[in-house]
């Protein structure tokens, strides 16, 4: 027997070796996956909910608890689509909402929402937050009014367009309001006389509020604009478009102005219906209006180069719009109010316009949210505004546009000139299917949320709103308890108390409304 051999006889090492070499591989057995419980999967993207809810314990006799509970005792299912806007106080849970999203599932009628509190406590970053999470769904804003500014950076930061307006840095033509002069020589037939009709309207209703404004500082006598000067009005703006519909501009202020002096037959008429050859009684009945329009046109006048030549920029509505008016900031209020008159019905014809384009099949179809700040500031401008802003509450469904409204106290509604003007106003927050209801004075809540608003609040609700809205205390940094905390009602259904949650980027710039205070303390004079 060899060497060779003597290694290889059963039970030596070798042929242990070998036996092992040619047996087939023991199956590693793996371990299993954990299973999903209700709280998700224990691991890295598995949504494990580390949260325990907890539950409200109480004490019944049977008699009592036999009629069962109101409201139920089990919690409501929260919606999860829309804007992620923030957590619930009572349980963490994440809440998402915006007027666009909650529409299109169904949860409200139509897509608009109010929102009200008092200054400094996040109301337009809420909004903000709105506004970036609409955009990530496809939904463009129009901010027609951004006074301070509070939608500039975030607006930019979303490739929109930013369009200055201010004497000296950018004009608007009220005589073109949305750039429809462009679009109604794209359209045809039945779209083009829809359009050509709207245009009319807002053209002749926009002329009035800017001559109601620019008389504000009259006597109450001579502020409205009258019957005669209306038609005046009316009759001069469709002349002026036939003989401009072709040109490459549209007509301005001075051309209106020119065309009343010359005084053609129609407009004569208009003036002077029973005898329009009366050279004296036409002059007579046209002077006040010829000096309210040029005073608006004039570019040494109050309202410098603001109305008085064409739109600087046209508004693209493929993005998201922001009508920077900052530098008014610091102008009268008649003036700011004669601007977001033009930028607002200027915003609405550019949306109408879109629309009518896109059934032609000139451009795509979108859906727009228009947000409206500085709400009072707009209502108070004329009469005519409240009209035109109870027809979009009315009709913004129809239109495919929602509205974002935002203001300080529902007192800011009911402070017009007359009170079918008040109960006007005070249908925008009635008519508006999300009531966000940031802190409020338990005068306002006694008074208005309470008594004439009529709004579906508990008295658990009005104490929340109401301790939102006192201070902290006199230490440093201290600010109102409701800061970025806000009250989302739907109809009668229990509100949903959330606080607002930021990132990172939200933080660091766009949502900062304090940069000015933030120099250096040796900077400081």
């Amino acid at each position: 027997m060899s060497f060779s051999d003597l290694l290889h006889l059963p039970g030596s090492r070798a042929s242990r070796d070998q036996a092992e070499d040619e047996a087939p591989p023991i199956p590693v057995r793996q371990p299993s996956a954990p299973e999903a419980t209700w709280r998700g999967y224990p691991r890295r993207g598995g949504g494990w909910a580390s949260l325990l809810p907890t539950v409200d314990e109480f004490f019944a006799t049977s008699s009592q608890v036999s009629g069962g509970y109101w409201p139920f005792g089990t919690g409501m299912a929260l919606p999860v689509v829309g804007v992620p806007v923030g957590r619930l106080l009572s349980t963490g849970a994440g809440v998402c909402c915006d007027p666009i999203s909650w529409f299109r599932e169904g949860i409200i009628e139509q897509p608009s929402m109010f929102v009200m509190g008092l200054p400094a406590i996040g109301k337009s970053t809420f909004v903000r937050r709105l506004q970036w999470g609409l955009a990530a769904l496809g939904v463009n804003c129009i901010i027609p009014g951004d006074l301070k500014p509070d939608y500039l950076d975030l607006t930019r930061l979303l490739n929109g367009q930013v369009i200055r307006l201010g004497s000296g840095i950018g004009s608007i033509n009220p005589l073109d309001p949305g750039d429809v002069h462009f679009a109604l020589q794209r359209l045809d037939g039945d779209r083009r006389e829809d359009l050509l009709a709207d245009y009319h309207d807002r053209r002749r209703a926009g002329i009035e509020v800017l001559l109601s404004v620019a008389r504000s500082g009259r006597s109450e006598g001579r502020q409205a604009v009258s019957d005669v000067e209306a038609n005046v009005v009316a009759t001069a703006l469709n002349l002026l478009y036939d003989k401009t519909k072709d040109s490459p501009q549209p007509p301005l202020i001075s051309d209106l102005i020119t065309l009343i002096l010359e005084g053609p037959t129609p407009v004569r008429a208009a003036a002077v219906f029973d005898d329009p050859d009366n050279e004296e009684a036409y002059r007579s009945a046209v002077s006040d209006l010829v000096a309210s329009l040029h005073g608006l046109s004039n570019p040494i006048g109050k309202f410098g180069k603001l109305f008085c030549r064409q739109t600087t920029e046209r508004i693209d509505l493929s993005k998201s719009v922001d009508f920077d008016i900052s530098a008014l900031a610091h102008a009268g209020d008649d003036v700011v109010a004669a601007v977001l008159a033009v930028t607002w019905s200027g915003a609405f014809a550019a949306k109408n316009a879109a629309d009518l384009l896109s059934e032609a099949g000139l451009q795509p179809a979108r859906n727009h949210v228009i947000i409206m700040d500085e709400l009072h500031r707009a209502l108070r401008a004329s009469p005519l505004m409240v009209d035109r802003l109870d027809l979009v509450t009315r009709l913004n469904r129809q239109w495919g546009v929602g509205q974002i409204m935002i203001t300080h106290t529902f007192a800011d509604l009911m402070c017009l000139d007359t009170e079918a003007q008040n109960q006007k106003a005070r249908g925008f927050v009635e008519r508006s299917k999300i009531k966000v209801l940031g802190a409020l004075p338990s005068t306002e809540i006694n008074r208005y949320l309470r008594g004439e608003s009529g709004l579906p609040i508990s008295q658990r609700e009005e104490d929340m709103l109401s301790d939102w809205a006192t201070p902290l205390g006199y230490e440093a940094q201290a600010s109102f308890k409701g800061q970025g905390k806000f009250l989302i009602k739907t109809g009668g259904l229990p509100g949903l108390p959330i606080q607002l949650q930021m990132c990172d980027l939200e933080r660091s710039g766009f949502n900062d409304t304090n940069l000015k205070w933030h120099a250096p303390m040796e900077a400081r004079p």
